[in-house]
């Protein structure tokens, strides 16, 4: 009887979704839907459809999705660490929702893990196990945080990688006889990396209006490197009092170069504790057994 009524349930279950996907389809086209193909261009007419289970739960995923970018931290604070990490086009709503699904599938894991130790009757009691799936549900969302912290971290390092070569193209460029905008925009097709990215945006800024050193400024908000926030202002203070933008583009160039090298130093000054645990754990051991050796086995053959 029970099986019945599963059947029963699983039915009508079916048929209230296929209920629910056929009025949505069937519901009148607001003004903006019959437009937007006007605005958007042939793409919005070639588009693939959306999934109706994305069109019932969408806005509800969205509600969701604003209101933890709401209640948890800070939404500019986010936005600069999403900009640095160079998904400029993702909201911190999209970024929070996503958090909260890690969440889930942290709480999902443990879930099925006591379910498998109760099962076998190794679960005593309850309060360890609440315990539990709150810490997988946090520790999920804390390790997607993480991994936008390590994304941050590497755009960083590549942008200030990328920054000598590109302020010497810069430098090049400007001594050819073009000018900073021109010269930027150059650099921008030529070079790769993220840094190159930023500068076409910033070149697409100044097309759309924007003053060359607002679009700097922009840019070096985005990055958000000491290096390119020096390198900036550098390049500004030269455009705006005359100054040979190719000289202080070379000295740009170079003072990149030795912060560059300066923060390799203070990397193996961190560690260099680690780099001498192979020396004293592994190198050193086999040196001793190496000297050792001859001696231990010339007293072993004179032991009768």
């Amino acid at each position: 009887m029970s099986a019945v009524g599963a059947l029963v349930g699983a039915a009508a279950g079916a048929g209230a979704l296929l209920v629910a996907a056929g009025l949505a389809a069937r519901r009148r086209p607001t003004p903006a839907d019959r437009i937007a193909p006007y605005l958007d261009g042939p793409s919005a007419v070639r588009s693939a459809p959306t999934p109706t289970f994305l069109r019932l739960v969408g806005p509800l995923l969205g509600e969701a999705a604003a209101w933890l970018d709401g209640a948890f931290g800070d939404g500019a604070a986010l936005r600069r660490r999403l900009d640095a990490a160079g998904r400029t086009d993702e909201p911190t709503a999209s970024f929070r929702l996503s958090q909260l699904l890690w969440g889930l599938v942290g709480v999902l894991l443990s879930t099925g893990v006591l379910l498998l130790l109760a099962m076998q009757g190794r679960l005593s009691s309850t309060a360890p196990a609440v315990v539990l799936v709150a810490l997988s549900g946090a520790s999920g969302a804390i390790l997607r945080d993480r991994g936008l912290s390590r994304a941050v971290a590497r755009r960083r390092d590549a942008v200030r990688m990328g920054l000598p070569a590109v302020a010497d193209l810069l430098a090049l460029a400007v001594a050819a006889g073009e000018s900073p905008v021109a010269a930027l925009d150059r650099v921008a097709r030529i070079a790769h990396g993220p840094l190159a990215v930023e500068c076409r945006r910033a070149c697409d800024d100044t097309q759309s209006g924007v003053p060359f050193g607002e679009a700097l400024d922009a840019m070096a908000g985005r990055v958000d490197v000491p290096a390119v926030r020096r390198f900036v202002d550098g390049v500004a203070i030269a455009v705006q009092r005359g100054t040979p933008l190719a000289d202080v583009l070379r000295a740009q160039a170079g003072d990149a170069r030795a912060d560059l090298h300066r923060g390799l130093l203070e990397t193996a000054g961190r560690k260099e504790v680690l780099m001498l645990v192979p020396v004293v754990f592994l190198v050193l051991p086999t040196v001793v057994l190496v000297a050792l050796y001859p001696a231990v086995s010339s007293m072993a053959s004179l032991n009768p």
